[in-house]
């Protein structure tokens, strides 16, 4: 047991080996390390426990005797009050590595698990990869090394209110996602975060209002954006092309598998669509050959494995807009991927096509007790429609002298069909037998008589 004294810097400069405890603090050791080194030691039971607490102070003299007593008294109340001053430190360990960067890792594994709402049901990958995209974007930069416990409301509120100043809609997506994730954070599905209160409970004043998009491209838009697309590099154009002809949404096209086409039919999964129903789209021949990859990825990324994130796609859009506006010689109005989607649906009454069709080919679902009974999916009207509208970018597309620099298969691929004209000459005498020729059509293919004798020219498509 060490001794007992009034320790002053001299007593300590004589102590060579052993330990020396304060007579003034209780607890409070000085310790001869095997080094020669003085190390502060604190060491006592906690009352009413069966424990002894024993912490580790800093060398002597650069921890003073004033100092050391200083600490000492510090654990001398937490042991006299019944704490453990050593769940305390660990406490204060855990609260001072708690950023907001660590605390959404937490929160993004309960993502994955189904545990971070109140639904408690997993979370689609769109959703995960959207809810990590914010981060990343909006979050990370500004709040990411922060003790998510010092972070306040109106840290929050500069947060969204910056945002929208250029952006409205993404903002009250922002706003969303914070309260989800501060609101989970101080929830008991949260405890390894342990927030006590929650400042984002009242973000969603904060929200902008919205109104319903109705951007769509015109037919002469169309064609500055196909001219536009010309001098765009090869995946881009193949993806913008895609938004087009399939009218799907950007992450269906960006994060399309190779594996996902099969005998020229597009299948995305449930898992990578919006209402969670899979949905099937009939490429045209054009669409076949924007989809073709070598890679997993239908649009691979160039550094990593998996595909080109959202980012990328928008940098495209703004640089194809740009030259838009240079063939029009006046502004574009904005527009955003989602419109193709909604330009597409604006040309099917055009088009003559049926609303049950429009609305499948973007694969919306069917109301009320529709939705239950008639399950047939028009698969065929579908496929139908989707060659339509590919023939009629197609058009677009030859009329602007573009459609070789974008990869539109000729007239006979497009079809899908080879033509051939069969040739019957009918002999003018009795006794000689008619000939047949198989060939080319010419440019004429109607019925002719040719003299002397009769000839009947047919054309069909096989």
């Amino acid at each position: 047991m060490a001794s007992k004294v009034t320790l002053t810097p001299a007593s300590i400069d004589a102590l060579q080996t052993g330990s020396l405890a304060d007579l003034l603090t209780p607890g409070l050791v000085i310790d001869v390390l095997g080094s020669g080194k003085k190390r502060w030691r604190y060491r006592r039971q906690v009352a009413g426990a069966k424990k002894v607490a024993t912490l580790f102070g800093g060398l002597f003299p650069a921890q003073t005797i004033t100092q050391a007593r200083e600490w000492a008294r510090g654990l001398n109340e937490q042991v006299e009050a019944g704490i453990d001053p050593r769940e305390v430190l660990r406490e204060e360990q855990r609260h001072n590595s708690m950023t907001v960067a660590k605390a959404h890792g937490l929160y993004m594994e309960a993502v994955h698990e189904g545990r971070s709402s109140r639904a408690k049901r997993p979370n689609k990958p769109r959703t995960i990869s959207e809810k990590l995209e914010i981060y990343q974007r909006d979050i990370k930069p500004k709040l990411g090394d922060r003790i998510i416990y010092d972070v306040t409301e109106a840290d929050l509120v500069q947060l969204v209110q910056t945002k929208g100043k250029t952006a409205k809609v993404r903002a009250n997506r922002l706003a969303a996602e914070l309260k989800v994730f501060f609101g989970w954070a101080a929830s008991l599905r949260g405890q390894e975060v342990g927030l006590e209160v929650d400042p984002s409970r009242r973000l969603g004043d904060l929200r902008y209002p919205e109104t319903p998009r109705t951007r769509q491209l015109n037919l002469a838009e169309i064609e500055w954006f196909l001219k536009a697309l010309v001098d765009e590099p090869r995946h881009f154009q193949r993806g913008m092309l895609l938004w087009l002809l399939t009218a799907a949404r950007i992450s269906e096209v960006a994060q399309a598998r190779s594996e996902e086409i099969v005998d020229g039919v597009w299948t995305i999964p449930s898992a990578r669509v919006k209402n969670s129903v899979e949905h099937s789209i009939a490429l045209g021949p054009w669409g076949r050959s924007l989809m073709q990859s070598d890679n997993e990825w239908v649009f691979p990324a160039e550094k990593i494995d998996g595909p080109r994130n959202n980012s990328v796609w928008y940098t495209s859009r703004d640089r194809v807009r740009a030259r838009m506006e240079a063939l029009a010689g006046h502004p574009i109005a904005r527009f955003t991927p989602h419109d193709f989607r909604r330009t597409a649906r604006s040309n099917t009454k055009r088009l003559k096509v049926d609303f049950e069709t429009a609305e499948a080919m973007l694969n919306h679902m069917k109301k009320g007790l529709e939705r239950t009974y008639d399950l047939y999916g028009l698969e065929e009207e579908k496929r139908a429609w989707f060659l339509k509208w590919e023939q009629e970018i197609a058009r677009i597309a030859r009329r602007a002298g573009v459609a070789m620099a974008l990869g539109v298969p000729q007239a006979s691929q497009a079809s899908g069909h080879t033509r051939t004209s069969v040739t019957v000459t009918l002999p003018q005498g009795s006794g000689i037998q008619p000939s047949v020729h198989i060939g080319k059509p010419e440019t004429r293919t109607t019925a002719v008589l040719a003299q002397p004798a009769a000839k009947l020219v047919f054309t069909r498509e096989t």
